[in-house]
């Protein structure tokens, strides 16, 4: 009874551990050129540079520029549609149920911590009982 696969002794020589390091290397740059690549091209900004003060609101200043510009392209009925968003039936009935959740769920897990101890006392207090009366 031979089988058909025979098991080979594989050698693991000074050329195969260099080869290993080489095919890891490459792959490492490999990766991190097309991760470079990916982040230069969607944010157009270096990612070896970091960010402060001015920078930040030089970003903030240029948001808020197009920002406006967008705004201003919109037509001046949406634009007042926009405006009043936060009079219009809908939002305030929103609002006003927003305002009803947090009421209700203010001091929630408190609430139920205390309906877990009276669940737990009422338990013990009726193993108690049971336990007297079969006595």
């Amino acid at each position: 009874m031979s089988s058909g696969l025979k098991k080979k002794h594989v050698k693991f020589t000074f050329r195969s551990i260099i080869r290993l390091i080489i095919f890891g290397v490459v792959i490492f740059f490999v990766i991190s050129y097309i991760s470079g690549q990916k982040l230069n091209s969607s944010l157009n900004i270096d990612p070896t540079i970091s960010i402060d003060e001015k920078q930040s609101s030089f970003i903030l200043g240029k948001t808020t520029e197009i920002g406006n510009n967008i705004y201003q392209l919109i037509p001046p009925k949406s634009r007042q549609q926009l405006e009043n968003l936060n009079q219009s039936p809908a939002i305030i009935f929103i609002q006003q149920k927003i305002n009803l959740i947090k009421d209700q769920t203010q001091g929630f897990p408190q609430k139920q911590i205390k309906e877990i101890q009276k669940m737990i006392i009422n338990s013990v207090y009726e193993n108690t009982i049971k336990n007297i009366d079969s006595q």
